[in-house]
Formats: C-alpha cells, structure tokens, sequence
C-alpha cells in the first residue's frame, strides 16, 4: 500500500553528488574541522528538503529537532512578540546554519524561519546525532564539541551587541 506523500518523511536522503556535498560541508563551520571521512559519514546522516517562496520552516517555540544548513537560497529569521509584532533579526544564506541549539537540547524555536526564496536545507536530526555519538564517538564527541563553540561565539556576540 502506498502512503500519501504529505504523510512521509519530507527529507528524503541527499542524493547529489557526494564529493560536492564533502566539499559544502567544509565551508559550514559546523563540520570545517572535520576529515574528508567524517563528512562523508555526515553526509550520509543529512536529508534534504526544498521549501517554496514565503515557506514557513518552522515557528517560534515550536519543538526543536535538529539544524538546518542553507544549501542554496535564502532565509530570514524573526522574532514573535507577545504583542503580536515581529522583527526580522537575520537573514541565511547558502553555507548558513540554524537551529544548532537544538542538537544539544529539546529546548523550543527560539525564532520563526521563513524561506524567502525557493530553499534547499539540508536537515542533521536530534536522533540522527545521538545514534552517531553510539556508532562513532570520536567523530559524535567532535561534532558536539565544535557545536559548543559555536554556541558559544553566538551568546558572546549576543551579550556584545546588547552591552553597546
């Protein structure tokens, strides 16, 4: 029996060439410092999905799943406030990444994610991270540590800016 599609994983496995995908990851600062072989085990854990113009990727507080890499297009990320406004904070583009915090936790969205253009993202799952720290630690460990210090660049850049 064939299920309806809207009822099936939309990321389905990456399916590009694997040297290009290698290649891309080596310009995401999540997985610079990784081997050749690392990716190439990486790549095989991504899935890909295309989201249209004005797509919502996902809301704010909406549970968090996993990081999304900007492979071509744009993104914008805002912020919603309790008075119903909302404010545009930044935008992702190609080589661009989302949505790390939580790998590390199953905190909510922090910000909604709006496609601005057609998108293609490569999606790195919660679950999908955990079974490589079982499979490969060295390589899980890696990936964590390097997420942790990007984390936190990102909350030093934040007390920065609201220190001005």
């Amino acid at each position: 029996m064939d299920s309806h599609p809207i009822w099936g994983n939309p990321f389905n496995k990456s399916g590009s060439n694997l040297k290009d995908e290698i290649d891309f990851l080596s310009t995401v600062p999540v997985f610079d410092l990784l081997s050749a072989r690392e990716k190439k085990k990486v790549c095989s854990l991504l899935h890909v999905r295309i989201f249209s113009k004005d797509e919502v990727v996902f809301r704010q507080d909406d549970p968090g799943v996993g990081l999304y890499i900007v492979r071509e297009g744009k993104c914008e990320v805002y912020c919603e406030y309790s008075d119903l406004s909302c404010k545009r904070i930044a935008v992702m583009n190609t080589g661009d990444f989302f949505g790390e915090m939580s790998l590390l936790n199953d905190s909510p969205r922090s910000a909604t994610i709006v496609a601005v253009t057609e998108t293609k993202l490569l999606g790195l799952f919660r679950h999908d991270l955990l079974e490589l720290m079982d499979s490969s630690p060295r390589l899980g460990l890696n990936l964590v540590y390097r997420l942790a210090q990007i984390v936190a660049e990102r909350l030093r850049l934040i007390n920065d800016f609201s220190g001005e």
